[in-house]
């Protein structure tokens, strides 16, 4: 495994589906960082911030404060090709809560990094990655409440600590 995030953050949600089973079960198969970090979506990808802790969690309370709970359905699988690893990314797609997830990551991003939302951002959970297109039988939909956002720290050997949770409005 190649440790690049080592030592950086990241900003997630855990999504708690009833038939998460099935969605762990796959990238069992496909994700090296499946026994690592549960399924989530990532908000904002690994960074380095000269914030201290509770500077971050102030900052991130604040702009959780103008969203409420939302919910988000999953269903159907696609594929993404990465040219510079070459090999295709395998996702779960968000086919509802897609607008909520991208505008709280680009407020994360603007209020928080002082950046711009990544141009390629798809909200998605990562599945796996595989060398060739393959078929992948998952015709389940998952759905679920989404109430609040983890901040997580990435160990030296990619693992995932989380430093704490910040709650979406009701």
């Amino acid at each position: 495994m190649n440790y690049i995030n080592k030592g950086k953050r990241d900003i997630l949600i855990f999504p708690q589906f009833d038939n998460i089973d099935k969605i762990q079960n796959i990238r069992n198969r496909y994700d090296e960082l499946s026994q690592i970090l549960p399924p989530h979506i990532t908000l904002v990808f690994p960074f380095k911030i000269d914030l201290k802790h509770d500077e971050i969690r102030k900052k991130l309370s604040d702009i959780c404060k103008s969203y409420n709970r939302f919910n988000i359905k999953c269903k159907g699988i696609s594929f993404l090709k990465d040219k510079r690893i070459n090999k295709y990314y395998i996702f779960l797609n968000i086919v509802e809560g897609n607008d909520i997830i991208r505008n709280i990551s680009i407020d994360i991003y603007h209020r928080l990094l002082n950046k711009d939302l990544p141009q390629y951002y798809i909200p998605h959970i990562t599945l796996g990655s595989v060398d060739e297109i393959i078929d992948i039988d998952l015709k389940d939909c998952f759905e679920t409440e989404i109430s609040k956002i983890a901040v997580e720290s990435i160990g030296d050997n990619e693992e995932s600590f989380i430093d704490f949770y910040v709650s979406l409005e009701r």
